[in-house]
């Protein structure tokens, strides 16, 4: 609900930060390090002791997918691969398999690459500069800016979803934030806001806010730090973004071959899935009868039905046969570890679909 706050509330023009005293600033800060050190996330697995190869893999996990999805993931990693040095060596397929459930493996990739040049052109130490940082595979302007803060505690302007959340309310800027003058807007206010040491403090503590009061939607105004220094007018209708793309829903058709206890899979030669294991498709042959597993899932903008049809007759030579057992430790996507998981008659697929 909007709440009345000891500041002007005049709509401002995002591109100027003119409104912003060095007075507020100082209050907002004060009162947010106050309600951090009480309420902040102290006990993410990355945080325990700032370990810059922690970081390194938190950030990557962490990009489009939820803290409470990643906590449980990252600890298993962290005990398969304890050293950027394990990480380096390891073989892809090991990586995959770990990376599973998190979706998007080319972040996977990208962080395996990061970590060999890491380890052959750092020897092993994570760079501290953002300008060596960006060259590492996968790592753009934000996640570099990331790892400067929270594993070198080097200053830096971290906007992720959450603090970009609580700065365009905070500030009350009414630029699309998916715009350049919204980007720019934002990225104003935060250099404005942060202070020049200290910056894997104030932006946990951002951060944090975003994630536990200044939440998506109906934030808890009453008990935020910065209501006193806030400007926002209606906080629930910000950040503002561009009118969304329409969701498009697509159907897939993917074969299953069963023969004696066995599942047949392919590995993925597409840009999607590549590397993981996956049900071959049924190409441009039409499904005959109903499907005997059937799930919906999304990818980016589309709503995917995938739909699995049991197919008689050889099998093609590119396909091997795996065993209830062996598909528990084989990479594959999320949905399609599902499905399986849906599929009848086939003794122990089930399990499977537990792992995601």
């Amino acid at each position: 609900m909007p709440y009345e706050a000891t500041v002007d509330k005049q709509k401002n023009p995002s591109h100027s930060v003119d409104f912003l005293s060095i007075g507020t600033i100082m209050k907002a800060r004060k009162a947010l390090l106050e309600w951090h050190s009480v309420h902040g996330r102290k006990s993410l697995p990355w945080r325990l002791n700032h370990s810059p190869y922690a970081v390194l893999v938190s950030e990557f996990m962490l990009q489009q997918t939820t803290v409470t999805t990643v906590i449980p993931r990252f600890r298993a990693w962290m005990e398969h691969f304890p050293s950027i040095r394990d990480l380096a060596f390891a073989e892809e397929q090991e990586i995959l398999s770990a990376w599973e459930g998190l979706g998007y493996y080319s972040r996977a990739r990208r962080l395996h690459g990061a970590a060999k040049v890491i380890v052959t052109d750092h020897d092993g130490v994570i760079p501290k500069d953002l300008e060596t940082l960006i060259k590492l595979p996968g790592i753009g302007p934000y996640t570099a800016a990331a790892i400067m803060a929270f594993a070198h505690d080097m200053p830096a302007i971290v906007l992720d979803t959450n603090i970009t959340r609580v700065l365009s309310r905070w500030s009350n800027m009414n630029d699309p934030i998916d715009t350049s003058l919204g980007k720019a807007g934002i990225n104003a206010i935060a250099k404005k806001f942060f202070p020049h040491s200290e910056s894997r403090t104030f932006a946990s503590a951002l951060m944090d806010l975003g994630a536990t009061i200044c939440t998506a939607g109906l934030p808890e105004c009453t008990t935020c730090p910065l209501q006193k220094t806030c400007r926002a007018i209606d906080p629930a209708r910000l950040p503002k973004k561009s009118p969304r793309s329409v969701t498009t829903k697509l159907v897939e058709y993917r074969a299953c071959f069963q023969r004696e206890g066995l599942l047949y899979l392919e590995q993925s030669r597409g840009p999607r899935w590549e590397g993981l294991w996956i049900l071959p498709e049924l190409g441009n042959v039409k499904p005959v009868g109903r499907s005997i597993a059937q799930i919906t899932y999304p990818i980016t903008r589309y709503s995917v039905t995938m739909k699995v049809h049991k197919v008689e007759g050889g099998v093609p030579s590119r396909l091997r046969g795996f065993s209830a057992a062996e598909l528990l430790f084989l990479p594959m996507p999320s949905p399609i570890r599902k499905i399986i998981g849906k599929i009848p008659s086939m003794s122990g697929c089930r399990e499977t679909a537990n792992k995601s």
